[in-house]
């Protein structure tokens, strides 16, 4: 392991330079979401490192670091690599004859949407607060958004303000010294929105031996594009995915979608995680309806669907199958709770009245394939409640009976109306010329053909 005094020492410099301004939320997403992270000596390193940036301090000592910070120089050290490691900093080294030479290049922090929505940086930060704390957190940076559907947008067009210029005034050098580099080469302008962004060693995955077990018949290889190189470092380092395991991911995503992107291909490990640690088949089947989705919560039932309807709310799709057979539910039938609630996101009380109408309706049996029409159907229709799942069920059953009649009415017109069948010239050639009993050539052909007249109607 590498000493701070062979990377760093006091006489070495260092110059700050920084990629467009702090705003009010920056703030704010550096201490709410990075701090707990990198910690708060690493915070104030960013702080300060920024503040000096913006002083157009020239080249300083790093011993002058270590008398603002009063840290010593092994943990300036250390908070700097925490601010590289996460995507705030990116530093620049250059050797001397005597000492060496850095620049400090600070990088912005992302937006809160960024942040959360990054399935990356958000996931070690639900890990390090915890469920209460991290929903708590992501709150205070909601925006309220008025209700405008009520509204008529007046907002004034360009054009209603502004009057469009004479051609004389859009001429070619205009053009021509709007777009001139007017800049020196070691000045740029602010700019709003350039953050920086972790970037992972690709030792931490052997990306080669992935490939390798992918089927060049399932995902074709130039599918895998730099971006979604770059995710899947990440998702392998989240999630501690060996090489095998990811390339059965990515081969059920292409093969069930045609196509893979950065972000069904995290949903699809994700599923894959829960189901395996997380949320594994008996805990996820014991989950039961939430309560702002109950309809009778705190409430007694008043009548026999109201009874229904709270079992349905009250049991787990677990203790529903248990119920039924009196028995542990089978793996088999687990996989389809956890194909409703995981890949269907339906609600436990939802899948409750699909595996309750589908046994009732099925001989007691939960077929695979008339559980997933009915689970993709009903997400599709954003059921969310047990009453809302009775009323599709109902209306599911009404349109089989439907069927059903109309199947059946169908048959019963196919059997009463028997056909006039004519003997075919290929068999009448094959009948035999003669029965026992008869004398006459042509009285034993009306015969054979009434016979097989007969025997053809009756069959049919």
């Amino acid at each position: 392991m590498t000493v701070h005094f062979q990377e760093v020492v006091p006489v070495d410099a260092y110059s700050v330079q920084c990629k467009g301004v702090l705003h009010e939320v920056d703030h704010k997403v550096l201490t709410m979401l990075y701090q707990p992270l990198i910690g708060a000596f690493a915070h104030s390193l960013y702080m300060t490192l920024w503040i000096e940036a913006n002083m157009n301090r020239q080249t300083q000592k790093h011993q002058h670091l270590m008398n603002v910070t009063q840290f010593s120089l092994k943990d300036i050290l250390s908070g700097r690599k925490k601010l590289e490691a996460i995507g705030l900093l990116k530093t620049y080294k250059k050797d001397g004859e005597s000492a060496r030479e850095y620049i400090y290049e600070l990088q912005q922090p992302l937006s809160p949407n960024a942040f959360f929505t990054d399935g990356f940086l958000s996931i070690y930060l639900f890990n390090r607060l915890g469920k209460a704390k991290f929903t708590e957190v992501r709150e205070s940076f909601y925006i309220p958004q008025l209700d405008v559907s009520e509204f008529k947008d007046v907002t004034a067009s360009f054009s209603d303000v502004f009057t469009s210029l004479h051609p004389s005034e859009m001429s070619s050098k205009s053009y021509a010294e709007i777009s001139e580099n007017v800049l020196p080469e070691d000045a740029a302008l602010h700019e709003k929105g350039i953050h920086g962004k972790v970037v992972l060693g690709e030792s931490t995955f052997d990306f080669e031996a992935m490939v390798n077990q992918i089927s060049a018949f399932i995902v074709p290889k130039e599918v895998l594009t730099p971006k979604l190189k770059e995710a899947i470092y990440k998702l392998a380092y989240i999630y501690q995915l060996q090489p095998m395991d990811m390339s059965k991911q990515i081969q059920n995503v292409y093969y069930s979608t045609g196509e893979i992107s950065a972000e069904n291909l995290r949903r699809e490990i994700q599923k894959w995680y829960r189901f395996e640690h997380e949320e594994g088949l008996p805990v996820l089947a014991l989950k039961t309806q939430p309560v702002p989705l109950k309809a009778l919560h705190g409430m007694q039932p008043q009548t026999k669907e109201e009874e229904l309807i709270k079992y349905f709310e009250e049991v787990s799709p677990y203790r529903l199958l248990e119920d039924y057979s009196g028995a542990t539910p089978s793996e088999v039938d687990l996989k389809l709770v956890a194909y409703c609630m995981l890949d269907q996101n339906l609600s436990p009380g939802v899948t409750n009245v699909l595996l309750d109408y589908v046994l009732c309706e099925n001989d007691m049996k939960l077929a695979k394939g008339l559980i997933e029409r009915i689970a993709s159907h009903w997400a599709r229709k954003k059921a969310q409640t047990v009453t809302e799942a009775m009323t599709l069920a109902r209306d599911e059953k009404r349109k089989y009976k439907e069927w059903q009649d109309k199947k059946s009415n169908s048959k019963s017109y196919r059997d009463n109306k028997k056909p006039n069948v004519t003997v075919p010239d290929w068999l009448k050639q094959d009948t035999p010329t003669s029965l026992p009993d008869e004398t006459s050539a042509s009285s034993t052909e009306d015969e054979n053909r009434k016979w097989l007249e007969s025997l053809l109607n009756s069959s049919k």
